[in-house]
């Protein structure tokens, strides 16, 4: 059987070449038009597929300038497609090193993240995310000792002086060199950076937070309640601020307003109960009926159907 076919093939060729001569064409030419017809046919998807992914790229690195701690639904769904995207691509560029670090350090793999941060600056040194991701993700996780921690987040903001995101990591890791060593150079420094930050970006909603929290440390309750407040006003869905508010006023004797903030964080990210069961600065409200409630048998608030709101008209 398969002798018959390769004879057949053999004879089949043969007359191409022979009918080739006889009438002077060549029957391969023609059959290279037709692959060169296809390829064009179908290049213009493959450019198309290409821009996509640039795109793609572009919109994941302006995501993560926005929310760097992936810590929005949005983004966490932007960089999984980009990772997939660059799988695919075996893209090895710097913008494609960076997007997938970000995604290990979510999947805490951090010393393959650390690889790629490293190999970003070996290829730009003048690339500043990856010297603000290695100062504060190494601060934050414990992964580098807190001096190189500051020496890169000082390396960050000597990139890019006018980022306020790098001013308010660097007042961060110096807010924990203060409370841990009660050295009042690292108060100033931290205070700097934080209103620096805020100066440079007056809508960071994590430099609000963490300056806050500071402020708290510090003994600054009315100053701290401002910053909060302001957090608030950025993204009033986000409960972080709002926890924080209700460990301020529960701090002050204020139980009122403690157990108001707590059920308004507890209405935006139940998870809160998990914090508060064994949050010290809660203490004053910890025996109240509300808290109890609240914290070991909490219920969201679930929107009712259309259905159910006739019902109760």
């Amino acid at each position: 059987m398969k002798n018959g076919l390769r004879n057949i093939a053999v004879i089949f060729i043969l007359c191409l070449l022979s009918i080739s001569v006889i009438l002077h064409f060549n029957p391969f030419f023609i059959i290279k038009q037709q692959f060169q017809k296809i390829f064009h046919t179908y290049r213009p998807i493959y450019i198309l597929e290409q821009e996509d992914y640039a795109t793609l790229l572009k919109k994941t690195l302006l995501a993560l300038d926005d929310d760097p701690l992936v810590y929005y639904e949005q983004t966490k769904k932007i960089v999984r497609e980009a990772c997939v995207a660059i799988d695919k691509q075996q893209d090895t560029s710097i913008e494609a090193l960076f997007i997938s670090s970000v995604q290990l350090i979510r999947e805490q793999e951090f010393a393959k993240s650390f690889d790629q941060l490293y190999e970003i600056i070996s290829k730009n040194p003048n690339w500043c995310e990856a010297y603000c991701y290695l100062g504060y993700i190494g601060f934050k996780y414990n992964i580098i000792p807190i001096e190189k921690s500051i020496e890169y987040l000082k390396k960050a903001v000597e990139c890019n002086h006018q980022k306020a995101r790098y001013h308010s990591f660097l007042a961060t890791v110096y807010r924990h060199q203060y409370i841990n060593m009660q050295d009042n150079q690292y108060r100033q420094l931290a205070e700097e950076n934080f209103e620096l930050a805020l100066k440079l970006d007056p809508e960071d909603l994590n430099a609000y937070n963490n300056y806050a929290n500071f402020l708290v440390e510090i003994g600054e309750y009315e100053k701290a309640e401002e910053n909060y407040k302001k957090a608030i006003s950025i993204y009033p869905e986000h409960g972080k601020p709002y926890y924080n508010l209700a460990c301020v006023k529960a701090l002050q004797g204020d139980k009122q307003s403690a157990l108001k903030y707590l059920k308004d964080a507890l209405d935006k990210n139940p998870d809160f109960r998990y914090d508060a069961k064994n949050d010290p600065d809660l203490e004053i409200i910890r025996d109240t009926p509300e808290f109890l409630e609240w914290v070991y048998n909490y219920l969201p608030k679930i929107p009712q159907s259309n259905n159910e709101k006739r019902e109760n008209e």
